[in-house]
């Protein structure tokens, strides 16, 4: 069997030797056929070079070069479409994952039915551990998954990259999309290690901007299984409601004999609620037209 480990970097110069040389070792330990994909994501120091001398006399090692910093998400894009192995394997660069111990581990996991193997960080012990914990649980809540360590190694299917989406900063979703769009996925403990040289990516910007794009995603999701439930559901229920407050409005003027100046503002209300739930409707019938073309134009492009 081949498995491609796909490998993203950005100014890993001192890590990228050793990193080789653990992911040709786990190929050997796990007795499977190695390639081995990285990106270089415009670094600034020597990590090109350096992942070149290191990998000259290994031909299952490809390497390609962003001329500038273009996010992880493209990095996985270009690295994704030349992985050709039946599994692929994503690790980072950092070291922080020893890709002797960790190929195996993800490998082991494939049990019957399972498409996807995420690594648990084990004894983590570093100041990013209660933001991840916070990301993880946003992600159990919204996606109604049950793992706790979404958003590090992990391994999968290659046939779940036809069904993969990835825009923006989406790469921190790619378990929970594939989830939603029916594969399964297990986790299996891993060891963590510190970072022996180079500079985290992390940054608190992020917090935010997760927090944001786990909504996006929970939404596009949905929102491309059934539009019409969600605008159309909106707009049923406003248009119910502005039938019953005028039902409440008639009864208080001609039963209980309100004043009609005290129910003006009730009536101006009830015509905004009456027009934005036909709005919504409206958007429903469009958004169904939309997803409908969508999809033709991604049968065809298949």
């Amino acid at each position: 069997m081949l498995v491609s480990v796909f490998i993203p970097f950005a100014n890993e110069e001192q890590n990228l030797p050793e990193l080789i040389e653990r992911v040709e070792k786990g190929g050997i330990a796990a007795g499977v056929d190695i390639e081995l994909i990285m990106v270089d994501d415009g670094s600034t120091d020597n990590s090109y070079s350096a992942a070149k001398i290191a990998s000259a006399d290994k031909d299952w090692v490809k390497i390609f070069k962003h001329q500038r910093n273009m996010g992880l998400t493209e990095a996985m894009k270009t690295g994704f479409k030349e992985c050709t192995g039946e599994i692929i394997i994503f690790l980072p660069s950092d070291l922080e994952s020893h890709p002797d111990e960790d190929i195996p581990a993800l490998l082991n996991g494939f049990t019957k039915g399972v498409d996807i193997v995420c690594g648990r960080r084990e004894q983590r012990r570093e100041f990013k551990v209660f933001l991840s914990k916070v990301y993880n649980e946003i992600s159990q809540f919204l996606f109604g998954i049950k793992l706790h360590d979404m958003n590090w190694i992990k391994a999968f299917k290659r046939e779940c990259l036809k069904d993969l989406e990835l825009r923006s900063d989406w790469h921190r979703f790619l378990v929970q999309i594939l989830h939603e769009k029916g594969y399964k996925a297990v986790e299996v403990p891993v060891k963590w290690y510190r970072r022996k040289s180079g500079k985290s990516h992390f940054g608190f910007r992020r917090i935010p901007i997760s927090f944001l794009d786990s909504i996006a995603v929970k939404f596009v999701l949905t929102f491309t299984k059934a539009p019409m439930r969600i605008f159309g559901s909106m707009g049923i229920f406003q248009i119910f409601l502005s039938f019953v407050v005028t039902g409440w409005l008639l009864y208080s003027t001609f039963v209980l004999g309100q004043p009609a100046f005290r129910t003006r503002p009730l009536l101006y209300f009830i015509v905004g609620l009456f027009l934005s739930g036909l709005i919504f409707m409206f958007m429903g019938f469009l958004a169904e037209l939309i997803v409908s073309l969508r999809n033709k134009i991604k049968k065809m492009r298949e």
